[in-house]
Order: C-alpha cells, then sequence, then structure tokens
C-alpha cells in the first residue's frame, strides 16, 4: 500500500511539474521581447532557475526532515528551525542572484564587450522578488502537505522547481520593468 501511496503522490508532482513548466515556458516566451534588449539575461536565466528550484527544494527537505524527526511542528509561528532554515534561504539567494548577477556581467563583457550594469540590480531584485513568493509558498505547502498526511519529500521537488521557473521568470520580467 505505502508504495501505491508515494507512487501517486509522485505522479501527480510530475504531472503538475509538467503543466508547470509549459505555464513558465509560455511566460519566457510571452517576455522574450523584453529579455532580449539585456543579452546578459540569456546567460543570466537558466542559473537564476535552477537556483530557485535548488534552494527551496533544500528548505523543503530540511523542514521535511525535521517534521519527520519530530524535531519541528508544522507551525509559523515559534518554530526556531523553520526561522532559522527560512533565515538560510533568504541570504544564499540574496549572495547567489548577486553572484550570477556578476557573472553575467562579466560573461557579457567579455564576450559580447558590452558594459551593461543593470545586470547585476536585475538578478539582486528578481531574487528578493522570487523569495517573497517562493519562500512561504515552500513553507505553507510543505507544512500543509505534512499535516494533511502526505510525504513532502514525494511532492516538494518538482512542485518547487515549478513554482519556482515561474516566479523566476515573473521576477526577472517585473526587475527588467523596474531597472
Amino acid at each position: 500500500m505505502a508504495f501505491w501511496k508515494d507512487f501517486d503522490e509522485i505522479l501527480t508532482a510530475e504531472m503538475a511539474s509538467i503543466s508547470g513548466g509549459i505555464v513558465a515556458g509560455t511566460l519566457l516566451a510571452y517576455i522574450t521581447h523584453h529579455v532580449e534588449l539585456v543579452p546578459a539575461l540569456f546567460i543570466l536565466l537558466p542559473g537564476f532557475l535552477e537556483m530557485r528550484g535548488n534552494i527551496s527544494g533544500s528548505l523543503s527537505a530540511r523542514l521535511s526532515s525535521a517534521l519527520f524527526l519530530g524535531a519541528a511542528k508544522p507551525k509559523v509561528r515559534k518554530n526556531r528551525i523553520m526561522k532559522g532554515n527560512v533565515l538560510a534561504s533568504v541570504l544564499l539567494v540574496i549572495v547567489v542572484s548577486t553572484m550570477l548577477g556578476f557573472v553575467a556581467f562579466f560573461a557579457n563583457m567579455v564576450f559580447f564587450h558590452i558594459l551593461d550594469y543593470r545586470i547585476i540590480a536585475i538578478a539582486f531584485i528578481a531574487g528578493l522578488l522570487s523569495n517573497l513568493i517562493e519562500i512561504p509558498l515552500t513553507v505553507l505547502t510543505t507544512f500543509w502537505l505534512f499535516r494533511h498526511g502526505h510525504d513532502p519529500n514525494n511532492i516538494m521537488g518538482p512542485y518547487v522547481t515549478t513554482t519556482g521557473d515561474i516566479s523566476s521568470i515573473l521576477s526577472i520580467f517585473i526587475a527588467i520593468v523596474i531597472v
């Protein structure tokens, strides 16, 4: 029985991930004319999309482990483990987004001979914006799944990858408009 429960959870999560990937790709196709204005965005985008899913996936895995071990309760209030993990995730996104911005800036300079500092600001702002969406979504969904008898480890990987892609593309678009 446990096999089929896990299979159903994983299959459902993967199907949602595929559907979300189509949404993320459609959003990216829709904003391509904005992305073309800053060539370094094509350098930044793959790393930025990968970062969001990886950090949120790690956050969910750490929270799931704490929940299963009984070290944390599925509550937001008075949850020291959750707060520490959220802080670590926020700092990781800020540092890695900024580093990705610098890598994209230097790659743009080396390969295209274009000095465009906006890419650093876009990466930083998009990282902050995606954090505002993805971290609460990851924490609340992990807790909800655990409270309702599901194994967050079966579901959250594909889920945060998909929501991370969608929130990252939206965040980059908003950051382009801001900058």
